[in-house]
């Protein structure tokens, strides 16, 4: 488990070792250090919408923001990218896939902002040293060849760099980003590798 702060804003994240945390009985060691009863988690569903901690929960959505203190909320991953935006008043945390990245989910967390001087984190994912995907799935999205290299005549997608990419375009100049690859790196659960039911868990609060 691994802690970051940011003036008030805490960020927190699981490794392996801090077991599955789809099993609520696991996040008990992450609650007690946030001093939080409940870490609120969309119903992730590799969608674009991020809805606002008073909605229904209950509805498929993969981000959730808030301007509430003391009340934190967070996403599962095991390879999409755990993305934190956030300013002293405001925070918002995003599970994004390639679906999501490519349908706008960022743009439409940073909406809900009303300070727009926001701060991104990004934490541990899948990189491009370990997603390889088909020629055919670059060329239906149309992706820029910046995004990806060549290797052994397969595409590997660099999806942290579109997201940054995204990030500066909404003008966010302070991005965190630990560089740690979920697949490569041994620490984290990761699709690829074939923890098809485990996660991490990547949670933010916002502390008085």
């Amino acid at each position: 488990m691994r802690f970051y702060t940011f003036d008030n804003i805490l960020i927190a994240f699981t490794e392996k070792q801090d077991l599955n945390q789809r099993e609520e009985k696991n996040r008990l060691p992450l609650k007690n250090h946030l001093n939080v009863d409940t870490i609120h988690i969309p119903n992730q569903k590799h969608s674009n919408k991020v809805v606002k901690i008073e909605e229904d929960l209950t509805q498929e959505c993969d981000g959730i923001y808030t301007d509430k203190k003391n009340t934190a909320i967070g996403v599962l991953t095991a390879d999409c990218i755990p993305i934190v935006l956030f300013n002293s008043k405001e925070l918002a945390v995003i599970h994004a896939g390639w679906r999501g990245l490519f349908d706008g989910i960022i743009e439409n967390g940073f909406s809900l902002f009303k300070d727009k001087n926001v701060k991104a984190f990004i934490g541990a994912c899948i990189r491009g040293c370990c997603y390889e995907v088909d020629k055919q799935f670059v060329n239906d999205l149309n992706i820029s060849d910046k995004f990806y290299k060549i290797y052994n005549d397969k595409p590997y997608l660099d999806l942290v760099a579109v997201a940054i990419s995204i990030l500066k375009k909404l003008s966010v100049k302070d991005i965190y980003d630990i560089g740690e690859c979920t697949k490569c790196s041994g620490k984290f659960f990761s699709y690829r590798n074939g923890d098809f039911e485990s996660r991490i868990l990547t949670a933010a609060v916002i502390k008085e």
